[in-house]
């Protein structure tokens, strides 16, 4: 009888945590929905647009956007708190609101051009013959390429020759801007779905009492949300891949796991800064661990990091490319453009700090335990200083990178300290578009 009353008593326990994780996705659903059908980029894409040309550039209406964010967020918080108690009902609940999102946010109108630089890249290639990685948006007389200028016309992209051929399967047909932009919306759905499979997928093999938080953290983020399904950016194809390299890493498939990080260098090079860490990982489990050389994984897994990179970098790096990426990753392009502010000194000494606070993170790497989960930790420590470098740039999606390690690692600092930074990055990106109407996108 006792049992009884307990095992009722134990049940309602659980049923009302997930009716409020319900009422917080719920609520959270039907502000994105709202923002959707205010904002579907098939009304509104053809043509140049902004949020805020299009609500209105009054204070009111930024106010609104502000409260709007903050109230995400708040719910966000709320609803973190229901995920703790590891009611299997509380996975089915995170997930279908997850792809709830996800396929709302699919039709909302980027705030940021990024997405529209992509569209723009692919066009290049398949419809005009023109390379990105080698001609500057600018060289090219085009309506498409011309109609959505931004401040990186005159420069070559930045972006990797694995994204320019992965997005420009977009406008290989014969409607561009219309496909090209649901092709890469759903991209970056897809990703973000993949990426928060495999969040939780780690954390049952690492942790498993931490799955359901970890999981929630990233696949409700508003700021992951919005950056990544809501303005598309690649960021989000990065960080899946980055996730899918640990993944394969964890079940100890090296040539796989290299590969796939390689990969995801030729996306976006900013998980280059993984590949040392990874590479000490490897040679801790590989040789230190084992006490004896195990040749064969590091052959295999160095050939297929080199036969990545030839089957992506072949079709659209000649060498006058790659010295153009290399210059590039030397020399951002914001250091010429965009931010007279901050001197070139300043952004140098910043990445010189980088250098060193990187340097203490591989040296306390290969002193530590070498686990997995150190790995783990100190991957976010080195994409958190990315970000926080970066961050001076006002560019809010970089936090894509550490949110999606963060709910891996085994400090709880860590989620608090993007937690925080989600709430303040995401009140910077509304801050900047109603605070800077002059980006030459944005053209009323």
């Amino acid at each position: 009888m006792h049992d009884r009353v307990v095992g009722r008593l134990k049940g309602r326990h659980q049923v009302r945590p997930s009716r409020s994780l319900a009422v917080a996705g719920l609520l959270s659903a039907g502000i994105y929905v709202t923002l959707a059908a205010r904002l579907p980029w098939w009304r509104h894409g053809g043509v140049p647009q902004s949020w805020a040309g299009l609500l209105g550039k009054g204070l009111g209406t930024f106010a609104l956007c502000l409260g709007v964010a903050g109230m995400l967020m708040a719910l966000y918080v709320w609803g973190m708190r229901f995920t703790r108690t590891g009611n299997s009902a509380d996975r089915w609940i995170i997930w279908a609101f997850a792809c709830v999102f996800a396929l709302t946010l699919l039709w909302l109108l980027p705030i940021t051009s990024d997405l529209f630089a992509y569209l723009r890249q692919a066009h290049m290639l398949t419809d005009l013959g023109a390379n990105p990685l080698l001609q500057a948006p600018a060289d090219v007389a085009d309506s498409l390429v011309q109609t959505y200028s931004t401040l990186y016309d005159t420069r070559p992209t930045v972006y990797g020759p694995a994204w320019v051929l992965l997005s420009a399967v977009g406008t290989s047909g014969p409607h561009d801007l219309p496909m090209g932009l649901l092709y890469l919306k759903g991209l970056s759905a897809a990703a973000f779905l993949a990426a928060a499979w495999l969040v939780e997928k780690l954390l049952l093999e690492m942790r498993p009492g931490a799955a359901l938080e970890g999981l929630y953290f990233f696949a409700w983020n508003p700021l992951v949300l919005l950056m990544a399904v809501g303005d598309g950016h690649n960021d989000i194809v990065l960080v899946a891949l980055v996730l899918l390299a640990l993944w394969l890493l964890l079940r100890e498939r090296w040539a796989l796991s290299l590969a796939v990080l390689v990969l995801s260098v030729w996306v976006k090079y900013v998980s280059l800064v993984l590949v040392p860490l990874f590479g000490l990982y490897l040679w801790r489990r590989l040789v230190r661990q084992q006490g004896s050389v195990r040749l064969r994984p590091v052959i295999s897994g160095s050939m297929a990091a080199v036969s990545v990179s030839l089957l992506v970098v072949a079709p659209l790096c000649p060498p006058e490319a790659l010295v153009g990426i290399a210059e590039r990753l030397l020399h951002p392009l914001n250091w010429h453009l965009g931010s007279g502010r901050l001197p070139t000194l300043l952004l140098g000494s910043g990445l010189c700090l980088y250098c060193l606070a990187y340097l203490l993170i591989a040296v306390r790497f290969w002193r530590g335990s070498g686990s997995f989960q150190h790995l783990v930790n100190s991957s976010f420590l080195a994409l958190l200083l990315v970000f926080i470098f970066g961050a001076a740039r006002s560019q809010p999606w970089h936090l894509l990178w550490p949110a999606a390690v963060a709910g891996l690692s085994d400090n709880r600092w860590a989620r608090g300290v993007v937690l925080g930074l989600s709430g303040v990055m995401l009140a910077v990106q509304v801050g900047v578009e109603w605070g800077m109407p002059g980006l030459r996108l944005f053209v009323d």
